[in-house]
């Protein structure tokens, strides 16, 4: 594609570009944000320096990918409650330090993520992508036809669990509390060991209750350019279905290790006033937690969301379309950018249906009448 309004340089064959000539806080056209969104979707994560984010150019930048969300357990920062705060103390790894898609727990996950880190360590603290679609096309023929048939399980209580997470957050809240003098929001200092686990037990439930697991293909197709996409993660993903458990968990641990090849990958080491945008249909990401004791926080807003599924033939390259996915190219992207959150949920609404639709078998039936 020709650019004519921003300069794109890719960093890798694979994924990732370097994108400028563009002053995020003063964009006077809407074709900026239709150049901006061409280049992330070809190549799945964007970065850009020198960038002095306000909130208000922050939440105007993400709502050209659709409705600004909130999140299930991210705190917001003072004003914006559309912004995350994303914060490690340094003491402790995360409890996302692994490789993840973001919230394929829910129905419909988020599709596009906009970071700019806000305090830097003085070393480390980068942050690599991989490019989901780069590995599936990798996997050859039998692999790919023995995926496009499974689909996954994926559950936001179960990570929480086989982490301590409830644990975790009470003690957190303890130390809290004590050093504040006053108790935590979710437990008394002064509770016995039984309350305390049933205190833990009843967020517990009250987590299940509210987060039911949600079931996605394990491939999916992209709903802008039409690429498949590996679709499971070792984080929110719990298992295979319709395969022995065994056999479940030695090809997801097959997979997750395969994303990680350095082939599909771009790093980026941050600076003060970057800024990135990456695709969370078609990447995973991970947050090196390497500069222990310093701390380490950035605001992130997440906007749009998709409905994972697979349709039309298999694809290969950047510009391939298929189905529905193909269809949305007709879509004026300089009229969505306006659309209401009501509008743009009619359109994805359409789309959806559009992609559970054998287009070329309506053809083929329409043609031999």
């Amino acid at each position: 594609m020709n650019y004519r309004h921003i300069q794109v340089e890719p960093l890798t064959p694979t994924i990732g570009a370097m994108i400028s000539g563009v002053d995020l806080n003063h964009v006077r056209s809407e074709d900026v944000y239709e150049e901006i969104q061409a280049a992330l979707w070809k190549h799945c994560v964007v970065f850009f320096r020198k960038q002095p984010l306000t909130p208000e150019a922050h939440i105007r930048l993400a709502r050209q990918f659709g409705e600004v969300e909130t999140h299930e357990f991210f705190p917001h920062i003072k004003g914006h409650p559309q912004i995350q705060l994303i914060a490690n103390e340094g003491h402790e790894s995360p409890e996302t330090d692994r490789w993840h898609t973001d919230v394929t727990f829910r129905k419909r996950p988020s599709m596009v993520c906009v970071l700019r880190l806000t305090d830097l360590p003085p070393s480390g603290g980068d942050t690599m992508w991989a490019s989901t679609a780069a590995a599936f096309e990798a996997l050859g023929a039998p692999l790919q036809s023995l995926l496009l048939g499974l689909q996954a399980e994926h559950d936001l209580p179960f990570h929480f669990r086989r982490i301590n997470a409830y644990q975790v957050l009470a003690r957190r809240q303890a130390t809290a509390a004590k050093t504040q003098g006053g108790a935590g929001p979710m437990m008394n200092t002064m509770m016995s060991a039984q309350e305390m686990n049933d205190a833990l037990a009843d967020r517990e439930c009250k987590m299940i209750k509210d987060n039911p697991s949600a079931i996605h293909p394990a491939v999916i197709t992209h709903p802008y350019n039409g690429r498949r996409c590996l679709f499971v993660n070792s984080i929110w993903t719990k298992r295979l279905l319709g395969i022995h458990m065994d056999l479940s968990e030695g090809l997801l641990n097959t997979l997750y290790e395969w994303v990680k090849k350095p082939e599909f990958m771009v790093r980026f080491r941050w600076e003060k006033d970057s800024v990135v945008l990456w695709d969370n249909c078609q990447t995973q990401h991970y947050a090196v937690f390497d500069y222990a004791p310093h701390y380490r926080a950035g605001n992130r807003v997440t906007a749009g969301s998709f409905l994972p599924t697979l349709g039309g033939a298999a694809q290969t390259g950047t510009t391939a379309t298929a189905g529905a996915s193909g269809l949305r190219s007709v879509l004026d992207s300089a009229r969505m950018a306006t659309a209401s959150p009501k509008e743009r949920a009619a359109v994805d609404a359409l789309f959806d249906a559009l992609g559970s639709v054998d287009l070329d078998a309506v053809v083929t039936r329409a043609t031999q009448r």
